[in-house]
């Protein structure tokens, strides 16, 4: 039954140094079964170290499991997906994946999670805030979030995943300036129901994200959806249909960084 439900594949993903084996022989041995071939072979590159290629020779190669270990599952499962176009070589370094990890998830997408969050669970009775006046401001950046799911959609046609958090990111730079000029915690004392609305505007459009982010990060995507009080049966995709929303009136758990800050103990040390 596994059998009929998932052949065949509609991609077949191997190392570019055996392509010949996987585009050549292995069709041709499925055919001769009266098998049906894969719909599509993709072959990836190989992962350097600092430019040069893993070798015992040279000391230089690194165990999955321990940078899994040291720096997270999730994180490195970003880092390798945005770092490295997928199906060319690529080089990382203990500095760039340190970099990401503080830049982009830290910084970036947990330090919006965690002020929005914050922010409602102190100003807004720990509720999804009602949503008040829409103005141009607001439609922006919800429509960017709304048009996010279709522009992943094509990355992942074509296996471009590092396209797909750029497009991602571009989302969540966003949602960083918008909060910064909306200064909801101005607004707290004077016009707290368009603070309401800046707050709930930044929720669901974290929601959405935090939706978008689960096929690279389900675990750290997971607790982001739990601290929004989002259903496990309400996480996939047609969760973000344009007449889905984050539903006012949901209580909140207490707000948890999701991405924290990675200190290099060696640097930290000197």
């Amino acid at each position: 039954q596994l059998f009929k439900n998932f052949w065949p594949a509609s991609l077949h993903v191997i190392g570019k140094d055996i392509v010949r084996f996987h585009a050549v022989y292995w069709p041709a041995f499925l055919m001769s079964a009266g098998i049906e071939v894969p719909k599509r072979v993709f072959g990836h590159g190989f992962l350097n170290i600092a430019g040069e290629k893993m070798s015992k020779s040279l000391g230089n190669v690194l165990s999955p499991g321990d940078m899994v270990a040291e720096f997270g599952l999730d994180p490195m499962r970003y880092f390798l997906l945005r770092e490295v176009p997928y199906g060319q070589d690529g080089s990382f370094s203990r500095e760039g994946i340190i970099q990401r990890i503080n830049s982009d998830l830290a910084n970036d997408f947990g330090n919006l999670a965690q002020r929005v969050l914050s922010m409602i669970n102190k100003n807004c009775d720990a509720t999804v805030p009602e949503c008040g006046e829409i103005l141009e401001e607001d439609a922006e950046l919800s429509r960017a979030a709304r048009d996010l799911l279709d522009e992943m959609r094509s990355a992942f046609d074509v296996q471009a995943f590092h396209i797909a958090l750029e497009r991602m990111w571009a989302v969540i730079r966003a949602a960083n300036a918008y909060i910064d000029y909306q200064a909801p915690w101005t607004l707290r004392k004077e016009d707290p129901v368009r603070m309401a609305t800046v707050l709930y505007v930044l929720g669901e459009v974290i929601r959405r994200l935090g939706i978008l982010a689960q096929p690279f990060m389900p675990g750290s995507a997971a607790k982001m959806l739990d601290q929004l009080a989002v259903p496990e049966d309400a996480r996939d995709f047609a969760a973000l249909a344009d007449d889905v929303r984050w539903p006012a009136g949901a209580k909140l758990p207490k707000p948890e960084g999701v991405f924290p800050r990675h200190v290099d103990e060696e640097q930290a040390a000197e």
